[in-house]
């Protein structure tokens, strides 16, 4: 691999700044407001379920076809920039749609999905791409500075378009102009999306080797420390299978039982990235203290309980404060999560080992959340009872960790300071979702198998 140095490298690095800030105004103005347009348009308990967790489950497939196309034809660029085309196709055909009174519920569902699919796609090519662009001594340093810009611009994104709801259709979610303001913030969302893709095409591009075959991935993945990370990946994935039988009520809770207005909604949401932001340092230096996996089951049991504020919430107070858990909380799971799986894996490994994740966890948000729209949900008939119901189905997970982490050896894991941390998305249940991003070709003694 030959990597950018002087001035290639500080365009790269300054237009990629840039590029986040765009694509995180994009986030804050669309992500945020796709479940709210679902419970505009009258979504019942199931295409709830479905608005959140189909776009989840099929949005693995993004890195999946990344992969395989990086195997093939091994450049980064062009691949992330046809994503980001697609994106910004779906965004200006649902604006169009919501602009008109023409858009119906399944094609707001097919469009949530593309947009997801390739979403995760151009991220995973954007994760390889910079992965190699920043040196390993200046990573965390260059990723934790980058991401307070995105950090911001999303909020930014998120305010400006509850104050755009609030202007145009002031009386919540039932209100006449509610179309007509989600057209304004899909339309933007997606000139700002177009705005990220002119940063990519001007952004150099080192080259690249290519990634670990198949056949050495599955090889992998029969070792001791292979089968450790699949153990972990198991885990997250029952998880959330449990944690998507409530978070995709939340919202229409918000919406419909407590008619919060799109400013109160707003909050709500900001509350939990604020959150979210403000929690990540402070877990992160306890990891790096004192290991990952106390810290990854102490938040396992903070989310199993974050429905629980929800089941007496009547306003905005103890919403909020269920929201400055969630965030919190999710901060450390995330973190100590991509903790573990980076202490069980090798580099040239990882791509695979995260895309694996992404569809693991994908299919089972969808297995949640279809569970509890169609078992559950009919015979309790209430938001406030699937709450109580999901925090008991969270807590019996929570119980089983300990037995699945038992005997976990710890491998060599750079301190995580050091590691840079992509944000991608928005999540219903408690802000941002992060990823490590790490060069495709670090070298492999950095990781070794455990050993004894």
């Amino acid at each position: 691999m030959t990597r950018l140095e002087g001035a290639p490298l500080s365009r790269a690095l300054r237009l990629s700044v840039a590029e986040g800030c765009a694509w995180a105004l994009m986030i804050g103005l669309a992500e945020s407001y796709f479940i709210a347009i679902a419970v505009f348009l009258g979504a019942t308990p199931l295409q709830l379920g479905l608005v959140v967790a189909l776009p989840l489950a099929l949005g693995g497939l993004g890195p999946l076809t990344t992969i395989a196309l990086l195997r093939w034809r091994p450049r980064r660029r062009p691949l992330a920039v046809t994503a980001v085309a697609v994106q910004v196709v779906i965004l200006a055909s649902l604006s169009a749609l919501l602009h008109r009174g023409r858009l119906s519920l399944p094609e707001l569902i097919v469009g949530i999905c593309l947009y997801q699919i390739s979403g995760q796609g151009a991220g995973t090519a954007w994760a390889s791409w910079y992965g190699d662009v920043v040196a390993p001594e200046t990573r965390g340093r260059w990723f934790a500075y980058r991401n307070r810009f995105i950090y911001l611009a999303t909020c930014l994104g998120l305010v400006g378009g509850g104050l755009i709801m609030h202007r145009l259709a002031p009386g919540g979610v039932t209100a006449k102009g509610s179309a007509s303001a989600f057209a304004v913030l899909l339309g933007l969302a997606a000139v700002f999306r177009v705005t990220s893709g002119f940063f990519l095409v001007a952004s150099p591009e080192p080259a690249f080797r290519g990634l670990l075959s198949r056949r050495q991935a599955v090889r992998a993945a029969r070792t001791r420390q292979g089968g450790q990370a699949l153990r972990i990946l198991l885990l997250g994935s029952l998880f959330h299978f449990t944690v998507y039988w409530s978070s995709p009520y939340f919202a229409p809770f918000m919406l419909e039982e407590l008619r919060f207005t799109y400013l109160q909604y707003m909050a709500a949401s900001l509350c939990a990235i604020l959150a979210k932001m403000a929690a990540s340092l402070i877990w992160g230096r306890l990891i790096d203290r004192h290991g990952a996996r106390g810290v990854f089951v102490l938040c396992m049991v903070f989310i199993a309980l974050i429905p629980l504020p929800w089941v007496w919430a009547h306003g905005l107070a103890v919403v909020l404060f269920a929201q400055v858990v969630s965030g919190s909380s999710w901060s450390g799971f995330e973190v100590g999560y991509l903790s573990l799986l980076l202490e069980n894996s090798r580099s040239r490994e990882r791509p695979y080992l995260f895309a694996l994740q992404s569809l693991g966890h994908g299919w089972m948000q969808l297995a949640g959340a279809m569970f509890a729209s169609v078992v559950v949900m009919p015979r309790i008939g209430g938001f406030r009872e699937i709450f109580a119901i999901g925090a008991a189905s969270r807590l019996l997970i929570v119980m089983s960790a300990p037995l699945v982490l038992a005997g976990l050896e710890r491998g060599a894991r750079p301190a995580l300071s050091q590691v840079g941390w992509r944000v991608f998305g928005l999540r219903p249940h408690g802000g941002f979702s992060v990823r490590p991003v790490l060069p495709s070709e670090e070298g492999e003694e950095t990781n070794p198998p455990p050993t004894g």
